[in-house]
């Protein structure tokens, strides 16, 4: 039996109606911490990342960067483990390369010391929950406080994992934090209404869910998460990614019960749009997704006078123009509120992540776009961006005793 781990990210929010009031009004008040500057231990081995952190986000954000994991503030129902030393630095490097430098660039110096959060806790292991089959990625918790795990798998030469496991998950939970201080409009909360559901996202294949109008299964669970699933998707998923997302979402989607040889005798010679893909359930059933067509009583294909295949929308939802919908409402509340332009946020992440050419277009190599983290710099082809960007860490080795 194939065990499917399905994606959650959970976010911890105080109740009290105070607590939601937006913070960008009032003046700023004492630090969240205790801002006596204590010297560094210059003996430690860690001394170049405490430095780091320091200076890069302590500073600057009244952030603080935990990477030795705190038992006090760690699940004591789960099994977790810390993270290692190196993969804490290129995560801290990328955090402030990938998250914190493109906000401050688009929203100004006070964007972030207004709404950063105050605390982010790096721990090692992946974080399971065998009860419900998911693995929870992140959790965002009033607005103080995210936790990332799976640090120890941080690996930059695969930017969509390292995107689904760090960097899509910080902005999901950043935009929980964001929808604290201005809450969202409530003309998002309809565009899904009938199509939520908390109990059975997780059993939501992705291609059933984009026709119904989310980014992502988790998005379809509860409004609140198809926001930040919103803004967190269209931010870090590269171009091929989003067009074959929404390429999928114009049509509507079926699940039916098949066996695999009565599945696999339809799709020799036939049109791989109508017969979809099989898939096999936890507890050994059979199942096919395919778009929905005009079908006859057989269940085989019906097409038109022209001999083409008639999709059908019978729920009158169009996935695709849905999440347009989305994008533009998340759009203009970014805009509004903050000045950010959601496009050029994507924009600049985009281009971090991957190469580009002189004219600012994307390099492609074998039909994929290249990596730009593992891709030489520009000012020196010796090293890479990603070596660039750790080597700020161990240039405080030369301070150490």
């Amino acid at each position: 039996m194939k065990y499917q781990v399905k994606i959650l990210l959970f976010s911890a929010f105080a109740i009290l109606v105070g607590c939601f009031t937006a913070c960008k009004d009032d003046e700023l008040g004492p630090s969240f911490f205790d801002t006596n500057d204590y010297p560094l231990d210059r003996s430690l081995y860690s001394f170049p990342l405490d430095t780091f952190v320091k200076v890069n986000f302590l500073e600057p954000y009244n952030l603080k960067f935990i990477y030795r994991m705190e038992d006090i503030g760690s699940d004591h129902n789960k099994n977790l483990t810390p993270a290692k030393y190196d993969k804490c630095v290129e995560l801290a490097v990328l955090s402030k390369y990938l998250w914190y430098s493109v906000y401050e660039q688009l929203g100004g110096d006070l964007f972030l010391k207004y709404n950063s959060p105050r605390i982010i806790h790096v721990i090692g292991s992946k974080n399971y929950n065998p009860t419900q089959g998911t693995e929870t990625l992140g959790v965002a918790e009033g607005g103080l406080k995210i936790t990332l795990y799976n640090t120890n798998n941080l690996d930059v030469r695969d930017i969509d994992v390292m995107n689904e496991y760090f960097f899509k998950t910080m902005h999901h939970e950043f935009g929980h934090i964001l929808d604290q201080t201005h809450i969202r409009p409530t003309s998002f909360n309809l565009l899904s209404r009938s199509q939520y559901d908390a109990s059975t996202w997780m059993e939501t294949p992705d291609s059933l869910a984009a026709g119904r109008g989310f980014v992502s299964p988790y998005a379809s669970s509860e409004p609140g998460e198809d926001w930040v699933e919103v803004l967190a998707n269209y931010v870090t998923r590269d171009t091929i990614s989003w067009q074959r997302l929404l390429e999928t979402a114009k049509y509507e989607w079926e699940e039916i019960d098949m066996e695999f040889s009565d599945y696999n005798k339809r799709a020799r010679g036939a049109d791989l749009d109508t017969v979809g893909y099989f898939r096999t359930s936890e507890n050994g059933q059979g199942k096919c997704y395919r778009r929905v067509c005009a079908r006859n009583s057989n269940d085989n294909v019906e097409l038109d006078a022209n001999g083409n295949v008639q999709w059908l929308h019978k729920s009158g939802i169009y996935g695709d123009q849905i999440i347009q919908q989305k994008i533009e409402l998340v759009a203009g509340w970014l805009k509004d509120n903050w000045g950010i332009s959601l496009y050029g946020l994507r924009k600049e992440v985009q281009k971090r992540q991957y190469a580009t050419n002189p004219d600012g277009s994307f390099k492609f190599r074998g039909g994929m776009l290249v990596n730009n983290l593992t891709s030489p710099t520009v000012t020196n082809p010796s090293i890479t961006v990603i070596d660039s960007l750790v080597n700020v860490v161990n240039a405080y080795k030369s301070l150490q005793k």
